[in-house]
């Protein structure tokens, strides 16, 4: 059975290979922040906080490179924001076809919260029997 975009098939099949491998997690929590709004690289590794990523704690190169692999994917664009105040910046957007790809990811977390609650139910009831 074809797994979604945490696992073989799902996203792989439809050419949408960013989510694999270890930086998953954090180059979806960069897509639910670009979905929020458009943004640059030491915004988004502040905003990291609420995903519990302590940017004191990750190399801003990992973001970057995050950053990178989701716009050759096609789920993120750039362009660069001239400011009055200092030098320009790249901003980073969802394109699209982010925004389809998140929504497929959040439908896929969703789902291994309720298996994860329906173990944990089952685990729960069975320590309660037999301790």
């Amino acid at each position: 059975m074809p797994r979604g975009p945490f696992g073989r098939g799902g996203m792989q099949r439809r050419g949408m290979g960013p989510m694999r491998g270890g930086s998953m997690y954090l180059k979806t929590c960069i897509l639910v922040l670009l979905q929020k709004e458009r943004s640059y690289g030491y915004s988004l590794a502040n905003d990291l906080r609420q995903f519990g990523i302590d940017p004191e704690m990750i190399d801003i190169s990992i973001i970057y490179r995050a950053l990178r692999d989701l716009e050759i994917e096609g789920l993120v664009t750039t362009s660069w924001e001239e400011r009055s105040l200092g030098p320009q910046r790249r901003m980073y957007a969802l394109t699209p076809q982010g925004r389809e790809v998140l929504m497929s990811l959040m439908q896929e977390l969703h789902e291994r919260r309720r298996e994860i609650e329906a173990l944990e139910r089952v685990y729960e009831e069975a320590t309660k029997r037999d301790p």
